[in-house]
C-alpha cells in the first residue's frame, strides 16, 4: 500500500511538472499585445511620463516591444534600462495572463535644489542621490545656498561625516509637515555653519553646524511658541541656536 502510495505521489508530480513546463512554453510563445505603463507620482512629482518610459523601453524606438514574443523579451533589461534614468528610483516589468506587458515606475524623491553661480543645480533625492535639474518640471522643494555647495556635490553626501550631518537635518525638515513649510532655504558657508530663511518672519535663523538637530529645532520651537507672540514676528532679525540651552535674539 505504502508503494502504491508513493508511486501515486510520483506520477502526480510529474504531471504537474509536465504541465507546469508546458503552460509556461506556452506563455513564452505569446506575443506581447500592450504595454501597460504606471508611473508613481505619491509625491507629485512629475520628472517622467509614460511616454518617457516607453522611449527607454523601446532604446528610443529602436526595440519595438508590441508584437514580439515573451521569449524573446529579457524584462530585467527592460527594467535596467529603465533605471538608467536618473529620475527613477525603481521599475518593476512583468507579463499578464491576457499578453500584455505591466510595467511600474517609481520616481527618486527630491528633497533639496542646490542652487550654484558656476554650475547647473541639481537636486539631493531622499536617498542622498544627486539628481540633475529637469526642463520638464520643478519640484517645490528646499533651496540650499553657500559657498560649502560645491563640496556637497563633488562627493556623494552621505560619504562624510560632514556630508551625512546636512543629509540628516535636510531629511528632519522635510519630515516635519511645520518645518518642511516653514524653511525655505539654507545657506551652507564653507566652514559649514547654516543660516535658514523662514517663510513667514524676518528673521534669520543661525543654525550653526549640521549638529545636536533635535535640540536646536526644540528650542527654535519654543521661539516661535513663546517668544515671537509676545514681541511679535517681526521684532527680531535673527535667532541664534548655536549655544547649548540658549536662544540669543537679536
Amino acid at each position: 500500500m505504502k508503494l502504491k502510495k508513493w508511486v501515486k505521489i510520483v506520477i502526480f508530480s510529474l504531471s504537474m511538472v509536465s504541465i507546469i513546463a508546458m503552460t509556461e512554453k506556452h506563455r513564452s510563445e505569446k506575443v506581447c499585445q500592450h504595454v501597460m505603463i504606471h508611473v508613481d507620482n505619491r509625491y507629485e512629482n512629475y520628472f517622467i511620463d509614460e511616454q518617457d518610459v516607453q522611449m527607454l523601453m523601446t532604446d528610443a524606438g529602436a526595440d519595438n516591444i508590441v508584437g514580439k514574443k515573451y521569449l524573446e523579451i529579457d524584462l530585467k533589461a527592460l527594467e535596467n534600462r529603465i533605471e538608467t534614468n536618473k529620475y527613477v528610483h525603481r521599475a518593476e516589468v512583468h507579463r499578464d495572463v491576457k499578453g500584455n506587458l505591466l510595467v511600474y515606475t517609481e520616481q527618486n524623491r527630491p528633497m533639496a535644489r542646490v542652487m550654484r553661480s558656476d554650475a547647473p543645480d541639481a537636486y539631493i533625492s531622499d536617498e542622498g542621490e544627486i539628481l540633475p535639474v529637469s526642463d520638464k518640471y520643478t519640484a517645490r522643494v528646499m533651496l540650499i545656498s553657500g559657498e560649502y555647495t560645491g563640496k556637497l556635490l563633488r562627493q556623494k553626501i552621505k560619504e562624510s561625516e560632514e556630508g551625512q550631518q546636512i543629509f540628516e537635518l535636510i531629511n528632519f525638515i522635510n519630515r516635519d509637515e511645520f518645518w518642511k513649510a516653514q524653511i525655505v532655504q539654507m545657506e551652507i558657508a564653507s566652514n559649514g555653519n547654516i543660516l535658514l530663511y523662514p517663510q513667514v518672519g524676518k528673521q534669520l535663523i543661525e543654525f550653526g553646524k549640521a549638529e545636536k538637530i533635535s535640540e536646536k529645532f526644540n528650542k527654535l520651537a519654543i521661539f516661535y511658541e513663546q517668544v515671537l507672540p509676545r514681541k511679535g514676528w517681526n521684532y527680531y532679525t535673527r535667532v541664534n541656536l548655536k549655544y547649548q540651552d540658549q536662544i540669543v535674539c537679536d
